[in-house]
């Protein structure tokens, strides 16, 4: 990692050199392409940046929306507030969820904490749930930002669950998760002595873009409850569904009966995709457990929001109106435009990629312009397409055991994913016969 020292010449402690060592390829990705990031008048020649999971589409819509609110400043803000948040947002924050989740029951605002961020929020209920060196289990693929919120602070172990683009017994689809295979990864590492205490549910999924089923969400219920486990559910996509008919069963859309234990059950949503606001810094957990309230509501005196941004987005929030007439069918439309141009280049390119129908990336396979299937050769090709002027995320960023696969992030500017799709296609090509001029020496 960039930045890294060696513990010889360090001046920190150990837990100091632990959290300066911990890498995290996306962050890596984003500096090398912040360094020498693309600009259409001042830096043409720069890096497009197609790895990092920003919605860049709608910011036009928010300025508008955000520029003229009424938000005027009042005594309160001024002062310490309910560190789980003021009550206008948490009231906010259950009509939206009960509305968009299709709550059978109106969700209750006592039982909503706000954070600062998505994964703070994650890395708050590992705190809770887990001692130092206990695990949860996650999903392969999976966005690399969860080993970071178990990992670095809470000092979890992350037990992958690891599952591949080809089809293996019980499966329909690639990289199609089972609760069969979660049990069979629990009894053996379980067999090996080590505590578990959660499952991490990506719903839906981040980087495939997979919308699960109602009975995989029951099935997960289920594996859990068997095991005394508890299930946190991050449904942070769950308004970024951009193609029409495409199915969504949100935990908060479940009826009571069909939930064994609530109490070992929490969700978590976040402003930074579905509203398209990753600055705003912008988290919520909701979950029946009074104990976890109780400890949140402690850990939150470091990772509180301005209040003013709380009055903010409670008034956001609040305008149903806007968000599903205006906000919600534009991004849509537009994630649609912006994924067909992506999708498009990637067929002339003859890249096979998850056709799927959520999130803001294709996660897409690049398998044939390595040599080989290795750690090296797929960072090797990570970097070549740097070099070649676009950042898109390998599948070592996400924990996965299948080399070549890629996010693309195609929620950008049209003429900024053209661009960059078009290089891709350049680089690509030229690798084809690098490679091929290769094998003719061999």
């Amino acid at each position: 990692m960039a930045g890294s020292v060696p513990p010889e010449m360090s001046t920190l402690g150990k837990r100091g050199d632990r959290i300066l060592n911990t890498s995290f390829l996306l962050t890596e990705g984003f500096r090398k392409c912040s360094a020498n990031l693309y600009h259409a008048e001042t830096n043409p020649n720069g890096v497009i940046n197609l790895g990092t999971s920003e919605n860049r589409l709608v910011f036009d819509l928010l300025k508008e929306k955000l520029n003229g609110h009424n938000v005027k400043w009042e005594d309160y803000m001024f002062t310490y507030d309910d560190f789980k948040g003021i009550p206008e947002l948490r009231e906010a924050v259950a009509g939206f969820l009960t509305e968009r989740a299709k709550s059978p029951t109106p969700i209750d605002p006592k039982k909503i904490v706000v954070m600062n961020g998505g994964g703070m929020c994650m890395e708050a209920l590992s705190f809770a749930i887990c001692d130092p060196g206990d695990a949860v289990m996650v999903a392969s693929p999976y966005y690399g930002g969860i080993q970071f919120d178990n990992e670095m602070r809470p000092e979890a172990k992350v037990i992958r669950v690891h599952f591949y683009s080809k089809l293996e017994p019980g499966q329909t689809e690639p990289f199609e998760i089972t609760a069969s295979k979660f049990e069979s990864v629990y009894q053996e590492q379980t067999q090996k002595g080590m505590k578990i205490r959660a499952v991490f549910f990506v719903n839906p999924n981040n980087p495939l873009g997979d919308v699960y089923p109602k009975q995989l969400v029951l099935d997960m219920l289920q594996f859990c409850h068997r095991h005394s486990l508890h299930l946190i559910m991050n449904e942070v996509y769950m308004n970024t569904i951009f193609k029409e008919g495409a199915n969504f069963q949100s935990f908060l859309g479940l009826k009571p009966e069909e939930i064994p234990d609530p109490q070992r059950v929490h969700f978590v949503w976040a402003a930074s995709k579905d509203l398209s606001m990753s600055g705003m810094r912008f988290g919520v957990i909701h979950t029946q457990n009074e104990s976890i309230i109780a400890f949140i509501r402690n850990f939150t005196y470091f990772q509180t929001l301005p209040t003013y941004i709380q009055k903010v987005m409670a008034c956001l929030l609040s305008d149903r109106d806007w968000l599903n007439n205006v906000y919600f069918p534009t991004n849509h439309k537009r994630l649609r435009e912006a994924h067909k141009v992506t999708t498009d280049t990637l067929d002339a390119m003859g890249v096979p990629y998850l056709n799927r129908p959520s999130g803001l990336y294709v996660y897409a396979n690049f398998k044939k312009f390595m040599p080989s299937l290795t750690k090296e050769d797929e960072m090797a090709l990570f970097y070549r397409f740097i070099n070649d002027g676009v950042y898109i995320a390998p599948s070592l960023a996400f924990f996965a055991d299948e080399r070549g696969w890629f996010r693309i992030i195609f929620s950008r500017p049209f003429d900024e994913v053209k661009i960059a799709m078009g290089r891709l296609a350049k680089s690509c090509k030229a690798l084809l016969e690098e490679n091929k001029k290769l094998s003719s020496k061999l």
